[in-house]
């Protein structure tokens, strides 16, 4: 796998496959943080102690 200039160390994986897996990664933060924050923002507009 060192001998190989189209792998990237340590996963084996292409350039290609490893932009591919970052960008699922990336959206899937993405929409992570979406559902956080919109819980988050449902937790201080039920709570009675936030007045």
């Amino acid at each position: 796998m060192a001998d190989d200039e189209n792998r990237v160390w340590p996963t084996g994986l292409t350039l290609r496959e490893a932009e591919e897996v970052h960008s699922y990664l990336i959206d899937g933060t993405r929409v992570f943080g979406a559902i956080a924050l919109l819980a988050h923002l449902l937790v201080a507009f039920t709570t009675p102690w936030l007045g």
